[in-house]
Formats: structure tokens, C-alpha cells, sequence
């Protein structure tokens, strides 16, 4: 089984969630099992569905401005992460600028047994706030905690 961990997943639009998609579709296609655990900012519980041959789980997130994507619910996320990096071969968490996605990465390669992890930080280089640069230099602290933890690191540019 391959696990995605994006911020958010489609119908919503963006970079990331173009890619994940693409890439999900196309291994379910050639029949492999794929979940796509994202951030959801429109729910208030964890829900599932199957789009276009891919499990989708959809966990709470709050995002505000549609950024950070802080998980909701993180003992019951943790749980659920710590019990499926059991049953996957792959983790590729996508997005090194969402919460959601570094502390799910986390979660799962800190779990007794977990599997590979990828990752593809989407790192453009800078943030476009003041507040969100600020931000940005105590969070790769968290950031640097995954990086040591995880197999590969696909980068999709130099930078």
C-alpha cells in the first residue's frame, strides 16, 4: 500500500494537490492500493471516500488564510496514523509548509514500525508574510526532526 500525506487533496486546487492527484490515480490505475490522507478545513470529523480508484481519508484541519492546515483531533489522528504505517509500504508526505503534513510524517515515523518515507517539500525558498517568514524560522525545527527520520527526499526544483 502507498500512503500520500498532502495538505489538502482535490476538489481543492493547487500545486501540490495537482501533483498528488496525478501521481495517485495513476498507481491505483495500475493497480496499486493507494490512501491519500489530507486536511480538510470543511469538516469537523474524519471521513473517507474513494475518488477515482483512490481511498481519500479527510481529517479535520484548521487553515487559516488556506495555510498551515493544523490537524483538529490530533490524539484521534495520531491513532489512526500510528495503526496505518503498519499496513503501508510507502509514506510520501507532501509539503513541508503544512503542519498537517510534517506532524502526520512525524507521527508515523516515530511509530514502532514504520515504513519507507519520501518526501517532496515543495519549497519555493521563502514565505510571502512577514508573519509567515517569522513563523517559518521556528518551524524548521520540526521540519529538520522529520528530515532525519525519513529514506528520500525528491526535490522538484534546485531550490
Amino acid at each position: 500500500m502507498i500512503l500520500f500525506i498532502p495538505p489538502s487533496y482535490y476538489p481543492h486546487i493547487g500545486g501540490v494537490e495537482y501533483v498528488v492527484k496525478s501521481v495517485a490515480e495513476r498507481l491505483a490505475k495500475a493497480g496499486h492500493e493507494v490512501v491519500v490522507v489530507a486536511g480538510e478545513p470543511n469538516t469537523d470529523r474524519p471521513y473517507e471516500e474513494v475518488v477515482n480508484g483512490v481511498r481519500v481519508v479527510r481529517w479535520p484541519v484548521w487553515s487559516p488564510g488556506n495555510a498551515y492546515h493544523i490537524p483538529r483531533r490530533r490524539g484521534e489522528l495520531e491513532n489512526f496514523s500510528k495503526e496505518l504505517a503498519g499496513e503501508v509500504d510507502v509514506v510520501h508526505v507532501h509539503s513541508v509548509h503544512s503542519v498537517f503534513t510534517v506532524y502526520t510524517g512525524l507521527v508515523i515515523a516515530s511509530s514502532s514500525i514504520f515504513p519507507r518515507i519520501v518526501i517532496t517539500p515543495h519549497y519555493h525558498g521563502t514565505r510571502h508574510t512577514f508573519v509567515r517568514r517569522a513563523l517559518w524560522v521556528f518551524w524548521r525545527w520540526r521540519l529538520a526532526e522529520l528530515l532525519k527520520k525519513v529514506s528520500t527526499v525528491h526535490a522538484v526544483s534546485r531550490r
